[in-house]
């Protein structure tokens, strides 16, 4: 087990919030303001005088509204798509098996050659940023990649169809990337969806939060 063995943090209702530090979570129970819920087997936090419990699932003890905290640019975006073409849903790997991310850029659906001080209307009406989480969406690049062939329009206009609508990250999107900075360990299954297991992968961590 890793040194630095992470914490999952779960809601007053236990619904699982996000992945934390074993120090954050230790701060929340000294602070009173969670409960430990699970501790790692035969895993100790040692100091000079004392030992507790290594936290690995802990609850808040009061219920906090689940608002997505996380920055919008683009391994975010890339992360939100599951490293996939928005357009034609191929999702480049290495050898590896981790994300060819130099394959991947983003795309704004309503091309920004098309905004009007910095704004697009969408179909539906709405007025959104160009450059915003419900604009812009993972795209195969290269030559004759997706990116190149949508151009500077819109879906509609290239004769393409997005596989699904852009949109800011819910509650469960940020679970799921935090997720993917870590290898799930069993003492939180019982906690996260059903299969959550599945989201594990690659990430480039920059989640805000604790």
């Amino acid at each position: 087990m890793e040194a630095a063995q992470p914490t999952l943090l779960l809601n007053a209702d236990y619904q699982p919030l996000k992945v934390i530090t074993w120090k954050r979570a230790v701060e929340l129970i000294f602070d009173e303001r969670a409960d430990l819920v699970e501790q790692y087997v035969d895993r100790f936090i040692r100091s000079v005088s004392s030992s507790q419990p290594w936290p690995a699932v802990v609850r808040l003890r009061e219920f906090v509204s689940s608002r997505a905290r996380i920055r919008f640019n683009r391994q975010n975006v890339l992360a939100r798509d599951g490293y996939k073409c928005a357009y034609c849903g191929v999702a480049p790997k290495t050898q590896a098996g981790k994300p060819r991310l130099e394959d991947l850029t983003l795309d704004h659906v309503i091309p920004r050659a098309q905004s009007k001080n910095g704004t697009v209307r969408r179909a539906d009406g709405k007025v959104i940023s160009v450059t915003c989480w419900e604009n812009v969406v993972s795209c195969c690049g290269g030559i004759g990649g997706c990116n190149e062939k949508k151009g500077n329009r819109t879906p509609e206009q290239a004769g393409m169809k997005l596989l699904w609508q852009p949109r800011a990250p819910s509650r469960l999107d940020v679970l799921r990337m935090h997720l993917r900075r870590v290898d799930v360990p069993r003492e939180w299954r019982e906690y996260l969806p059903s299969g959550a297991e599945r989201w594990a992968g690659y990430w480039e961590d920059e989640l805000d939060g604790d």
